[in-house]
């Protein structure tokens, strides 16, 4: 049972950091404005695109913390 715990918790690890990389990614094209009709390089939009993922990002991980939490004292 320890392995599947552990493996389970590289994966989620893993599915975190991507998502994080993606926001940033997300975030320095947003602020570069390389679409036809927008103006470059307004920091604005970039931190509200880094900002959206990050409180995303906070979200799901206080619903698997008061998962995990749960799940603790239900064993005990």
């Amino acid at each position: 049972m320890a392995s599947s715990s552990k493996s389970t918790t590289y994966l989620m690890a893993g599915v975190i950091a991507a998502l994080a990389l993606w926001g940033i990614y997300l975030a320095i094209g947003s602020y570069l404005g390389l679409a036809e009709g927008t103006r470059g390089y307004d920091i604005r939009r970039g931190v509200i695109v880094f900002a959206c993922m990050a409180g995303f990002l906070m979200f799901w991980g206080v619903l698997l913390w008061n998962r995990q939490r749960r799940l603790r004292s239900d064993d005990d």
